[in-house]
């Protein structure tokens, strides 16, 4: 064989590959695909759930209580960590202190979701926002059961903490759509689910630490979280935008920093908040050292204890409603606060050889908080409508610093002094709200005086007046056109 022959009988070698260079925006448009699909499917909804600008809408009772039960399980997520650091810090081999930093990133975390999240809720539709923040809490829940070190179990609790702000996209709809006649009714239900979440998570927590484990506690919260997801899909309308056209998230936050500034009525319902879940706190932090040394009570019993604090909460709604149908908001303030110093005068002097003194604290002392509450937020509920996030965001942070300054300065006071200073700390606290109330009069525009009178009573015509401006807000809310909310007189609304 020749080798012509030789060449002829090889195969063609096969033509060499060019190597495919990959675009660069290749992964970003799979990004913007992925985030896309994310979007879609978050801003899903059923047909009967989608807006109709032509059909007036007004809340239901059965939203309502959906929004109590969502804040209920929602809040809950601040406390579930409070009975359980000592065996955190077992656990994990960290010394309770260290342990203690756990409710701090949580808190912290809030704090920050309180700022930053909050006011953008005016921008955005608020049913794919509530879902998404249920969503991502449940993942960051998920994340706490798993951790194994430490540190990233206290970056975790501030992601959870962040995103706990859902209860903070449902007060302002409450605000803007709950019919006048019931708006206080509505406001008091989802309160009494905050406080039942809060309540409730201790002694949750307490009993099945004490019987399984406390990652069974994580949990729990996990798959609670995300049992909310379906209700809320199922059940909250998509609500349009509240904000104007053309508004943005920094004008936005700067509304929520300037807002005190601006509005005088918000200041002082946040400084009144600041000082009432500053007694709040500061009761129940103490109470455990005072059931424990004191009285002698098992852990169980005092876990248990908390059900004396969810009793005020079936009255609360009831109680709310026939006083705030009859006198002004301002009113309810200043009773509220002369019956909170007279119940903490007994339950401080009383508490201290009998545990009855502490139940009628517990009992008594939250019924008037909740109708220090539900009184502040019907004061400022006609202030900007347009920005009721914004307005709810400073409320918010203002009486959340609050709670924490309670819970510091209470457990000061008491390791210093006991039951009886901590109780005299906490009726000074109400005694300068009730200062405070009456600094500014019912009907005053500035920061001082009674400008406008003092006349409390919800007459009949007035009672007609709030319905007529109740029609013209929803015609507002629902017509084609732009219509400014601010052009509706805010006065009667805050009566309602």
């Amino acid at each position: 064989m020749t080798v012509a022959d030789s060449r002829a009988d090889e195969k063609p070698a096969a033509p060499t590959a060019t190597p495919k260079v990959r675009d660069a925006g290749d992964g970003d448009g799979k990004t913007r695909g992925l985030l896309s699909r994310l979007a879609s499917v978050l801003c899903w909804t059923p047909d009967y759930l989608k807006w109709k600008p032509d059909v007036p809408f007004e809340l239901t009772w059965r939203l309502n209580s959906l929004f109590a039960v969502v804040s209920a399980f929602e809040v809950a997520n601040l406390a579930y960590t409070h009975p359980i650091l000592h065996i955190l810090a077992q656990d994990f081999d960290v010394s309770e202190e260290r342990a203690s930093l756990v409710p701090t990133m949580i808190q912290t975390g809030y704090t920050v979701g309180l700022l930053l999240i909050c006011p953008a809720g005016d921008l955005v539709r608020r049913r794919p926002a509530i879902i998404l923040l249920a969503l991502l809490t449940a993942l960051f829940w998920l994340g706490c059961t798993l951790a194994t070190s430490f540190e990233a179990l206290l970056g975790l609790h501030f992601l959870v903490g962040m995103f706990t702000v859902t209860p903070q996209f449902m007060f302002p709809l409450i605000v803007r759509y709950a019919p006048a006649r019931h708006r206080a009714t509505m406001t008091a239900v989802t309160m009494s689910g905050l406080t039942f979440g809060t309540l409730l998570a201790r002694l949750i927590s307490g009993l099945i630490t004490q019987y399984v484990g406390w990652r069974v506690v994580f949990w729990v919260s996990f798959g609670l979280q995300m049992s909310l997801i379906v209700p809320i899909v199922l059940c909250v309308p998509d609500f349009p935008v509240a904000s104007a056209p053309g508004a943005t998230y920094p004008g936005a936050l700067l509304r929520t920093v300037t807002m005190p500034l601006r509005q005088p009525v918000v200041m002082q319902q946040a400084l009144l908040g600041f000082l009432v879940m500053a007694m709040f706190t500061c009761f129940w932090t103490t109470l455990t050292f005072q059931l424990a040394d004191v009285f002698r009570l098992s852990t169980l019993v005092i876990g248990l204890f908390a059900l004396v604090g969810l009793s005020p909460l079936l009255v609360s709604p009831v109680v709310t409603r026939v006083v705030l149908r009859r006198i002004h908001p301002w009113g309810s303030l200043l009773g509220a606060h002369v019956f909170a110093v007279a119940v903490l005068c007994v339950g401080t002097v009383v508490g201290r050889f009998s545990v009855a003194g502490v139940v009628i604290w517990a009992a008594l002392g939250d019924l008037a908080m909740s109708i220090i509450i539900v009184s502040n937020r019907m004061c400022f509920a006609g202030i900007e409508p347009r920005s009721q996030s914004a307005v709810n965001a400073v409320y918010m942070v203002i009486s959340f610093c609050g709670q924490l300054f309670g819970t510091a300065v209470g457990n000061k006071i008491y390791a210093r002094g006991g039951w009886i200073h901590s109780g005299a700390f906490a009726i000074g606290l109400m005694g300068l709200g009730t200062v405070l109330v009456l600094v500014r009069g019912p009907h005053a525009k500035g920061w001082f005086g009674y400008a406008g009178g003092c006349e409390l009573r919800l007459s009949r015509l007035q009672a007609v007046e709030v319905q007529v401006q109740e029609t013209t807000v929803q015609a507002a809310q629902h017509s084609d056109e732009e219509t400014p909310v601010e052009d509706v007189p805010a006065r009667d609304s805050e009566k309602s």
